[in-house]
């Protein structure tokens, strides 16, 4: 195989970088990687992928930690040189320029050895016509500097109507037949807004597998929606469906509950009674939290992240997980899970965590909440903006999606009872969490 070699920003990474067999009953990481094997005797630094699996009935082995819409063109060459083998990313990524990075890395590693997968939103939830969908794919091949792109998806279906939106069907029928696309799938967080709370993201997705006409998924799955995952999960191994995971670490950053507060009193604003309530029901299992943190042997919260994604990655229902790597140390703190499978120790930690801090994470796509809001304010989809601010890092296009809600804001729910609350299955402090969305995610004066 000859190809170019590409260039970061770390020297030793590039100098040592080794893919070999990984271990007895592995798949070799050399056989599926899309980069030329290096000198098996140099140290090796940056850990590489140990796992492949089958993605459905796609046939393709597939890295078990893939690449999230990657951030730079470095972090992307150091994940394909390290065996990632899956690319997730749409043409509504930073305005089709995500695709158009990844063409330029594409061009120096094997084609063949790697898996794109991108998205099409439709406008209003529908396309224009099949001409429509053809013109945009073959958009996205120009950006991509690919003539196939292995999947393509409707982006964020919110309902089970979505599913039969027969211009993308037909233009997918037309694109494969053309060698230009291989497979189709959907990408879920179940349903947006208020009007259809009986679309949770389960039913939106198990209708998906009975329409039997989409071969791969981009779903949520994570310790905290497992009740509503695993059903999805169930399914689509029987029919063959391929799994690609997002969202699959739900823990909030505690810390930013102090925050909150210490600024409304340096605003000298009133803090409202729930609000307290909410924080110092907070601050009481903060504490049980650090006991029980010290008695386990945990030191910080990465090792808290590290047991959510093991709980993943333990699946083998779950084909790969898409994690979205900022930088070259979020690739040595998560790539080296791959192969590996949740210790009994830790999957004790999250039970106790799922039991003390349940209340603060939002199990989106339950949307369960909805129907008993009278203000008809969109919780799963305002909860899904503040795990994009919080967790992925992704403040501005937070921000950004936000504002595109209009007055579907929570600037009400300060006053409300809390119909969201007495809603919720899971006990979720929603009142409290909405104040955090309004609070990170308006732009002040």
């Amino acid at each position: 195989m000859n190809m170019k070699k590409s260039q970061t920003n770390r020297r030793n990474f590039l100098k040592n970088t080794t893919l070999g067999i990984m271990g007895a009953g592995m798949i070799s990481a050399s056989k599926f990687s899309a980069y030329p094997k290096q000198d098996e005797d140099e140290h090796q630094e940056m850990p590489v992928v140990k796992e492949y699996r089958t993605l459905g009935r796609t046939g393709f082995k597939v890295s078990d930690i893939s690449s999230g819409s990657p951030r730079s063109e470095a972090v992307l060459r150091a994940l394909l040189q390290s065996g990632v083998n899956f690319i997730d990313t749409g043409e509504a990524y930073d305005n089709g320029n995500n695709e158009v990075m990844i063409g330029k890395v594409l061009k120096d590693f094997d084609r063949n050895g790697i898996f794109i997968n991108s998205k099409l939103y439709s406008e209003e939830k529908k396309f224009n016509g099949t001409e429509d969908v053809l013109n945009r794919v073959r958009k996205a091949l120009e950006r991509l500097q690919t003539d196939y792109i292995d999947c393509v998806q409707i982006h964020e279906v919110t309902k089970t109507d979505d599913l039969k939106e027969e211009n993308f069907h037909a233009a997918m029928e037309q694109l494969k037949a053309e060698g230009r696309v291989r497979f189709t799938g959907v990408s879920c967080h179940g349903s947006a807004h208020f009007a259809d709370p009986e679309e949770t993201i389960d039913k939106v997705l198990l209708a998906a597998v009975n329409d039997g006409r989409f071969d791969v998924f981009l779903m949520t799955y994570n310790f905290m929606n497992a009740p509503l995952a695993d059903p999805v999960l169930e399914a689509c191994e029987k029919k063959g469906i391929g799994t690609a995971i997002m969202k699959s670490n739900p823990v909030m950053i505690y810390e930013i509950l102090d925050g909150y507060v210490k600024r409304m009193e340096e605003r000298g604003d009133t803090i409202p009674d729930y609000y307290k309530t909410f924080h110092d029901k907070y601050l009481r299992q903060n504490e049980y939290a650090k006991d029980f943190f010290s008695n386990y042997h945990y030191k910080s919260s990465e090792e808290l992240i590290e047991a959510a994604q093991l709980f993943v990655l333990s699946n083998p229902k779950a084909h790969t997980t898409c994690i979205d790597f900022r930088n070259f140390t979020d690739i040595e703190n998560l790539l080296k899970l791959s192969g590996r499978k949740l210790e009994s120790s830790q999957a004790i930690l999250l039970d106790h965590y799922k039991e003390k801090f349940g209340y603060l994470n939002c199990r989106i796509g339950c949307n369960i909440c909805a129907g008993a809001c009278p203000y008809f304010m969109p919780v799963s989809t305002l909860m899904r903006y503040q795990y994009y601010f919080h967790i992925k890092g992704d403040q501005k296009y937070a921000m950004e999606l936000y504002q595109k809600l209009g007055h579907a804001r929570p600037d009400v729910c300060q006053t409300c009872p809390g119909y969201c609350e007495d809603a919720c299955p899971f006990g979720v402090a929603v009142k409290g969490l909405l104040a955090m969305v309004k609070e990170d995610l308006e732009l002040k004066a």
